[in-house]
């Protein structure tokens, strides 16, 4: 930092002393230093100047974040497709391996087959009623030679519809795994595309990136000469600001998530009462006894009996409502439902893990040990401690969560939970919470793994991931 302070001041003095500068940059919307000698001529013209590097700035900043989120989405879609891949590649492995033994037990089928046909056809060639006529004697001998060729023609046409369903068998199989390589070969050629786009993004990611750093240090030279300050002072009132409004983006996520995770609690709060009270409408209602019909003598015993009976089904219908009602309300808690804390040593282990890689290289499918993406640093973290958390992939990971119920509303973050950035149905980034806003991620290409504020709230997930509860 120490340099950039060094440079501005350079750059100052060689302005005010009427050297000539280079323009800043070549497009004509950047200030030259000419520029703003000439500005801080007048207190208005310096002020205009001012907010003109501002708005430049963070223009800047935003340029480099939107190339950064396009890189970080292809990234995302390569891995997709690298799961994809791979689950083809094993369904045409298990195919394959199916259907040669299937073929191998038609042929032994239809080898049998053509066995039991040879012997009935030896078999049939003999006239055996023609026998049975001319041997008398031997009656019985032919009658037993008659049953074995019926007994063999019922098992020959069983082998024959086992061979049969055997070849059909051998058939399909056969066609599924020529369908499962056609799939295979065709989602090859779509990760081979999938990872070409998400290098030229990853290109363009860096390019917008180096143009953010070299572009941001001169015109924070500039913001300082203007401003009497330094560029160091720029830069640090500049990095406030930008807390300042995390800060408040992070108040706004939890508020926000906060209210989703009531609304769908009441949602589910209203159905499971809606449920319940068709459950109740639909059960069939006990027939109330009739009363048993006055003696002739006169009613008081009747008037008794009614109103006991009356007395004891009002009680025990009313008893039994009651208890629904309990059992409702608790069912309503949603205790049963909750995700705990966060096993303590758990993330520990983890961030751990995550902290030793600071400082290394982002790499498209980085999985370590000194290169890393998204995916790959949090999937190898919480490798280390044991848990598995999805595939080498955002999307995978956020859905593994889910189906293992782990989401917790962004509004009840602990630090160890994965924070996702979704884009629809997809999760194009994960990173580990760190507490106050931060997180411990593999950002992009050209930036290293890092301790960051949270960035691109509009994309935030409203729940994270907690691996270790």
């Amino acid at each position: 930092m120490l340099s950039v302070v060094a440079v501005g001041a350079t750059g100052a003095v060689a302005a005010s002393a009427g050297i000539a500068m280079p323009a800043a940059f070549a497009d004509q919307n950047y200030p030259s230093w000419d520029d703003v000698q000439k500005a801080k001529q007048n207190e208005a013209a310096t002020k205009a100047e001012i907010d003109k590097i501002g708005s430049l700035l963070t223009g800047l900043q935003l340029a480099a974040e939107e190339a950064s989120i396009r890189s970080q989405k292809a990234a995302e879609a390569y891995r997709v497709s690298l799961d994809d891949l791979a689950a083809a590649k094993a369904r045409e492995e298990s195919l394959t391996t199916q259907a040669a033994a299937a073929k191998k037990k038609a042929e032994t089928s239809k080898m049998r087959a053509g066995l039991i046909a040879a012997h009935l056809a030896k078999t049939g060639a003999q006239n055996l009623s023609l026998n049975l006529f001319l041997n008398g004697n031997g009656a019985t001998d032919l009658l037993h030679q008659l049953g074995t060729a019926s007994k063999l023609s019922e098992q020959s046409e069983l082998i024959y519809r086992e061979a049969l369903q055997d070849q059909n068998t051998a058939e399909a199989l056969g066609e599924q795994a020529a369908s499962a390589k056609a799939e295979r070969e065709r989602l090859t050629a779509e990760s081979k595309d999938r990872y070409n786009e998400a290098s030229t993004a990853a290109q363009d990611a860096e390019a917008a990136y180096t143009t953010q750093q070299e572009k941001s240090d001169q015109l924070f030279e500039q913001l300082a000469v203007l401003k009497n300050t330094t560029a160091e002072t720029e830069r640090s009132y500049r990095a406030g600001v930008e807390a300042a409004a995390a800060a408040k983006a992070l108040a706004e996520a939890q508020a926000a998530a906060a209210a989703k995770a009531k609304a769908e609690a009441d949602a589910r709060a209203a159905k499971e009462a809606a449920d319940k009270a068709a459950a109740e409408a639909a059960k069939p209602k006990p027939s109330r006894p009739s009363p048993p019909k006055p003696p002739a003598s006169g009613g008081s015993s009747g008037g008794s009996s009614g109103g006991s009976s009356g007395g004891s089904s009002g009680g025990s219908s009313g008893g039994s409502s009651g208890g629904s009602n309990d059992s409702g309300g608790s069912g309503d808690s949603g205790g049963s439902g909750s995700v705990g804390a966060p096993s303590a040593g758990a993330v520990d282990t983890a961030i751990s893990f995550a902290r030793a890689q600071l400082g290394e290289r982002y790499e498209l499918g980085g999985s370590g040990p000194n290169v890393w993406d998204c995916s790959g640093l949090t999937q190898a973290a919480y490798g280390a401690a044991g848990i598995y958390i999805g595939t080498h992939s955002a999307t995978n990971q956020y859905y593994t969560m889910a189906d293992r119920g782990l989401l917790v509303p962004f509004s009840d973050v602990r630090v160890g939970d994965l924070v996702f950035w979704s884009s629809g149905y997809d999760y194009y980034h994960v990173a580990i919470y760190m507490g106050g806003g931060q997180v411990l991620e593999a950002p992009d290409v050209g930036k290293p793994v890092r301790i960051h504020a949270i960035w691109g709230w509009g994309d935030v997930a409203s729940y994270v991931g907690r691996p270790s509860a």
